[in-house]
């Protein structure tokens, strides 16, 4: 190595040694992985994971670009290796060695001399961007930031050189996308722009430049479709939606918005140096150097005539205005122009993937650093001839013999690399709160640790609010998070209010019912972080009250370790499989599990509830199969709309705004016209904010399901269009509003001709009572809200084609959820449905009825093996009668069931709003498989015949250039 290099790295090792220091390093978003997990990181890729927050199981496929760093942790775990030593050498170590790789090649190509390129590459690496990414765990991103530069360069040379460059351009791109998926967007828009940027001021031949620049598109394109076909063709024929309903959400770029355009101007990350999400840091005025440094390398390129050449000038040019764009589209929707960036959120293909903004810091980062590395070369240039030539800096030699020393080069270089050092002194003077710094409680957590490991029982841990780092997980003992199971239907439902979003666990009379069927074992409730958080005594007392009423509910078996660390033992919880001997249809709310808990010897776990209107067409799981109706607080036209196919389902709210002051239907800039009329809409995964906006602005309450189609939601007298082909003449129009004390009347036209209205405005609804535990000296509260319900209503029929739905609203507040349209022959079939089953009116049932429904008269055995988080091989004994085999991970309809014997399939239904249930009638072995895996092996082929030819010819390559010479 050279000098130059052993010094940067002597730099880098002082400033990131505290990673070094002998245990664990942990954050918040890298926990520690215990050799159980680390070794189920070998394997193929799957499409269905359970480790880390989501110890339920969630669909994974838009995560398994990251499958090869997975495969080299579980590599490592399988020789031995320790997660302590695996995350220096796959984590920092690699970090660093690849961005000074990457960045010092970039420079080097714009010809920044190799002090210049040194002090450049250690601010690329010292950035507080990245010093916050390493120190947050997000190991991915950094090394895509680190890669980065290296990506850019290959693809930049690519349409210059032969095939040899093309291949390793995609090869390039594709080991950026398994760092991180999205900084590939992030490198074709910076490859755009500096093509783009190339073709109108550089090129001499255009037409030449066109075609190579396409060969090379095609190779890279090929290159990394087919490197990544292992998890491309799994997303494309599998049909999923699996992207989050929040994903697409506008408010999202406000609420991550936190850079301003000081922040990213300066390249200060926002929430430096804590890391605590939210709280944005002040500008530091020390910081200011570094834009300026960077922004001073045009000048000094035009005011030096010896080095001015028009291509370098245009390449600095190019970089100023990479700079610009990023410093602009890293400050998200902050001022100024705060409308640009939710329109290209909404409208651009694939912003979506940047909720945070500040993932455009890459770009600000980058530009900074070839900027730098120009500024730095120019002054030192200036700073040599000063030496070398300048009379009056030679006069001045003779009388202070120090000043040759000072205005020198390498002075210059020393100065610079002290002033990066300080900015970032928060790292070397132990100031940060994750991996650069010790874990807090590590002796509480190994005891913790150690009691769990001797625990061979499947069950889930539960931790509040989110999984500490140290905490234990391992496929018999997943984790889950309170902050994100909270958004999960059955205990969403269970929240009371908006401020204490965790009283579910005490509020709700049924919790010990669904921990059971969740398999929850125990609930861990760390201390919070002091170094992150500022706590007054106020925080303090809850947290102590919160421990206290967790502790003695009725469900809780007792403490198994005290504070700091804090976990509790759960008195029942199912295995990964049970049977539920009882299946039951539910048409109405899941208010029932209130009524389910006051049976004496009720259990969830032996009656399957599915309920009807979570989603359109759930009636159907009860198709041809034995299964008992409850209409809990409906009616059978209720019922009946379950057989509606799920085609001819309208939801009105699918074009609305979540913010009713945003007047246009689809976001615009500028905004379009409106046709919404003021109406706007909330969705089932806003139910906890939904209900409370009732509860406190109208007092009234709601709990009904909405057929996954969300609510359109009208406020006073309003007017919304709907358009949708299925609107034929003669076709029968449904609607499905919502009666309160507070609605009016709901009206619907075609053109001026009425089809019918619907009233509703209740007189005397019933009351909910809805209680609130107190703590301390606070008494509890019991509210009472006026009930409202969803119901069907048959309006009349179309009389024009294709003609727009007008709905008019009147009354303080309607709302409504869904919109089916019929032919008369589709009607009457669908009524003459509902009689084919055994239906139970909840009101009419006395307890003797209900007791006796719920009974259980003989148990069924099921015995379980994990082949791998995709497939299950089940034997089932003892079925006498059709049963419910319940599968406790995150419902998704793409778990299916196969009869080893039969090789009869059928897919999953849910349960109880939560997880996988199966139809199952008699004994035998079966297969649960994970339908999306199987598309995984064939992509995987073709990735790795891609990878093996890509090496080959490469390898191919180099040896006849050698032969050659």
């Amino acid at each position: 190595m050279t000098k130059v290099t052993i010094f940067l790295f002597i730099v880098l090792f002082f400033v990131f040694f505290r990673f070094f220091i002998p245990g664990p390093r942990v954050a918040n978003d890298y926990p520690y992985t215990y050799s159980e997990s680390l070794r189920e990181g070998f394997a193929l890729p799957s499409t269905w994971l359970t480790r880390v927050g989501e110890g339920m199981g969630e669909y994974s496929i838009l995560t398994m670009w990251s499958w090869p760093i997975d495969l080299l942790y579980g590599f490592g775990a399988k020789l031995g290796l320790s997660f302590d030593i695996l995350e220096r050498l796959l984590g920092l170590v690699l970090i660093v060695l690849t961005g000074a790789f990457s960045i010092n090649k970039l420079l080097k190509s714009y010809r920044i001399t190799a002090w210049a390129a040194s002090v450049s590459s250690l601010f690329y690496l010292t950035t507080t961007y990245l010093v916050l990414l390493i120190d947050g765990g997000q190991f991915g991103i950094a090394l895509a930031y680190a890669f980065f530069p290296l990506s850019f360069l290959t693809i930049k040379k690519a349409p210059k050189g032969s095939l040899k460059d093309r291949l390793l351009a995609g090869l390039g791109v594709s080991i950026l996308g398994f760092f991180d998926i999205r900084f590939v967007y992030v490198l074709l828009m910076l490859s755009f722009f500096w093509f783009s940027y190339e073709f109108v001021l550089l090129s001499n031949d255009r037409i030449i430049f066109f075609k190579s620049l396409l060969a090379t598109l095609i190779v890279t394109v090929l290159v990394f479709g087919c490197l990544n076909f292992y998890w491309i063709l799994p997303l494309g024929l599998a049909n999923s939606n699996s992207l989050s309903a929040n994903f697409s959400r506008l408010t999202e770029t406000s609420f991550l918005s936190f850079a301003t355009w000081k922040h990213t101007l300066l390249l200060l990350q926002p929430h430096w140096h804590n890391n605590v999400f939210g709280k944005v840091t002040d500008l530091k005025i020390e910081f200011v150097l570094i834009p300026i440094l960077a922004f001073l390398a045009p000048v000094l390129v035009k005011m030096n005539p010896s080095s001015l050449k028009l291509r370098r000038f245009k390449e600095i040019i190019f970089w100023i205005l990479v700079a610009l764009v990023g410093i602009f589209l890293a400050k998200g929707s902050n001022p100024p122009f705060t409308s640009v960036y939710p329109w290209l959120f909404a409208n651009i293909p694939g912003f979506s993937l940047f909720r945070d903004p500040t993932k455009f810091f890459f770009l600000v980062a980058l530009s900074y650093s070839a900027l730098l590395g120009v500024t730095i070369d120019e002054i030192s240039g200036k700073l040599a001839k000063l030496k070398l030539k300048n009379k009056f800096f030679k006069s001045y030699q003779r009388s202070w013999p120090g000043l040759a020393y000072i205005l020198n080069p390498k002075s210059f270089i020393i100065l610079l690399t002290i002033y990066l050092l300080f900015l970032v002194r928060p790292v070397w003077l132990g100031r940060m709160t994750g991996t650069f710094s010790e874990p807090i409680y590590q002796k509480e957590y190994e005891e913790i640790n150690k009691i769990l490991q001797n625990d061979n029982k499947f069950s889930r841990i539960l931790w509040i609010p989110t999984k500490a780092p140290l905490g234990y997980s391992s496929p018999t003992h997943t984790s889950v998070e309170a902050s994100r199971i909270v958004a999960k239907r059955p205990f969403a439902a269970g929240v009371v209010g908006t401020y204490e979003i965790f009283n579910f666990l005490r509020e709700s009379p049924y919790m010990e019912e669904l921990f059971d069927i969740a398999s929850v074992g125990y609930i861990a409730y760390p201390y919070p972080d002091t170094r992150r958080e500022e706590l007054k005594q106020d925080n303090v007392d809850y947290y102590y009250a919160l421990l206290d009423q967790l502790t003695n509910l009725p469900w809780i078996e007792g403490k198994i370790s005290d504070p700091p660390v804090p976990v509790l033992k759960v008195k029942n919880s199912q295995d990964h499989f049970f049977i539920a001997n009882n299946t039951f249809l539910v048409v109405g709310s899941d208010r029932i599990y209130n009524d389910l808990a006051r049976i004496e010897g009720f259990k969830l776990s032996n009656n399957a509830l599915i309920f009807a209107e979570e989603q359109p067409a759930v009636g159907n799981t009860c198709k041809d199969r034995p299964c008992t109706v409850i209409l809990y607080d409906k009616k059978e036209a209720d019922f009946a709309a379950n057989f509606i196919d799920q085609s001819n389902f309208i939801f009105p709210s699918q074009n609305l705004n979540f913010d009713p002051s945003i007047s246009s239907e689809r976001v615009g800039w500028p905004a379009s016209r409106s046709f919404s009329g003021g109406w706007w809409k909330r969705e089932a995964a806003d139910l906890i904010w939904w209900r409370n906006f009732l509860q406190e602005k109208y007092g009234i309450d709601n709990q009904d399901f909405d057929f996954g189609g969300g609510w359109a939601i009208a406020e006073g007298n309003r007017k919304l269009d709907v358009r949708n082909k299925k609107l034929e003449n003669g076709n029968i129009l449904l609607a499905r509003v919502m009666e309160s004390i507070r609605g009016g009347k709901v009206e619907f036209f075609q053109g001026k001709q009425k089809i019918g209205e619907v009233d509703t405005k209740i007189e005397e609804p019933e009351k909910v009572e809805i209680k609130l535990t107190g703590y301390q000296g606070i008494p509890d509260q019991v509210f009472e809200y006026d009930k409202a319900d969803f119901v069907w209503y048959e309006i009349g029929k179309l009389v024009e084609n294709n003609k727009a739905l007008i709905i008019k609203t009147q009354g303080d507040i309607n709302v409504i959820n869904s919109l089916a349209v019929l032919t008369e022959d589709e009607l009457t079939r669908i009524y003459e449905l509902i009689h084919r089953y055994k239906i139970y009116d909840w009101d009419e049932l006395d307890e003797i009825q209900k007791d006796k429904l719920f009974k259980t008269e003989h148990e069924v055995k099921v015995v379980y093996q994990g082949v791998n988080p995709t497939h299950y091989k089940i034997k089932v004994e003892g079925v006498t009668k059709p049963v419910t085999l319940a599968f406790s991970e995150t419902y998704d309809p793409l778990w299916e069931i196969t009869n080893s014997a039969t090789g009869e399939k059928s897919g999953s239904y849910p349960l109880y709003s939560l997880i996988n249930g199966f139809y199952v009638e008699k004994d035998g072995e079966y297969d649960i498989y994970f339908s999306p895996q199987k598309y995984v092996y064939p992509g995987l082929a073709i990735s790795s015949i891609t990878l093996f030819v890509i090496m080959g010819y490469l390898i191919f390559s180099r040896n006849k250039k050698a032969k050659a010479l």
